[in-house]
C-alpha cells in the first residue's frame, strides 16, 4: 500500500488534483483499477474520501489530470506557433536530437492509456480528456484561418487532427509500456506535423 503523505490541500495547491492524479496512476498500475478504491487513492494523498469527491466525479477520473498534463505539451506547442512560419519549421527549430526523453507524468500517462485498452472506464477517462484537446485545436485552428471556433469546417480539422495525435499516443504508449521503446524525437516532430497537414488537407500547415 501506498504510504500514507503529507495531505494534499486542493483548496489552496494549484497543482493538488495534479498530484492526487499521480497517486491515482501509481495504484491503478501497482495494484489494478478494480482493486484501488476510492478511499485507497484519498489515503494515499492524506485526504477524507468525501474531499476526494468534491474534486474528482470518480475514481477513474482520478488520473484525467495527469493524462491531460501529458498532453498539454502539444496544445501549448500549437498555441505558440507563429503564423508567419509553417508547422514544420517550427517543430524543427523546436527539435532536440535523439531519443524522446520522458518524465514522471508521461510515465504514468503512458500506462494510464495502456492500461485503457483494458480497462474501458479508464479508456474513457483518456477520451474525455482527448475530447478537451480536440476543443483547445478548434480555438488554435479557428484563430488560424479566421474563422470561429464553432464553424462546421474548424470543428472537423480540429476533430481530424486531434484524433491522429490521439493514435500516436496510443501507439507511443503501447510501444514504451510494453516494449521500453523511445520514439526518435525528429520522428514524433514529423508525425505531428503530418497529423496538422493531412487533417486539415493542407489548410493548417503552411506559413501565412
Amino acid at each position: 500500500m501506498t504510504e500514507t503523505r503529507v495531505p494534499i490541500d486542493l483548496r489552496r495547491r494549484p497543482d493538488a488534483r495534479l498530484q492526487v492524479s499521480r497517486l491515482a496512476a501509481e495504484l491503478f498500475w501497482r495494484d489494478g483499477v478494480s482493486a484501488t478504491r476510492g478511499d485507497d487513492i484519498a489515503a494515499a494523498a492524506g485526504i477524507a474520501t468525501r474531499t476526494l469527491w468534491r474534486y474528482f466525479r470518480s475514481k477513474e477520473a482520478c488520473v484525467e489530470p495527469v493524462l491531460a498534463e501529458s498532453g498539454r505539451r502539444f496544445m501549448s506547442v500549437l498555441a505558440a506557433w507563429p503564423l508567419d512560419v509553417s508547422i514544420e519549421d517550427f517543430l524543427e527549430a523546436a527539435r532536440i536530437p535523439g531519443p524522446v526523453t520522458y518524465t514522471e507524468d508521461d510515465l504514468h500517462a503512458s500506462r494510464m492509456i495502456r492500461l485503457g485498452f483494458d480497462e474501458p472506464v479508464l479508456r474513457s477517462a483518456w477520451l474525455m480528456v482527448c475530447d478537451d484537446a480536440e476543443r483547445e485545436c478548434a480555438r488554435i485552428f479557428g484563430e488560424r484561418l479566421g474563422q470561429d471556433a464553432t464553424s462546421r469546417e474548424v470543428q472537423q480539422i480540429a476533430a481530424s487532427v486531434s484524433g491522429a495525435v490521439r493514435v500516436l499516443n496510443d501507439s507511443l504508449s503501447v510501444d514504451f509500456v510494453d516494449r521500453g521503446i523511445k520514439p526518435d524525437g525528429q520522428d514524433v516532430l514529423y508525425a505531428l506535423a503530418r497529423a496538422v497537414r493531412d487533417g486539415s488537407n493542407g489548410r493548417v500547415g503552411p506559413a501565412l
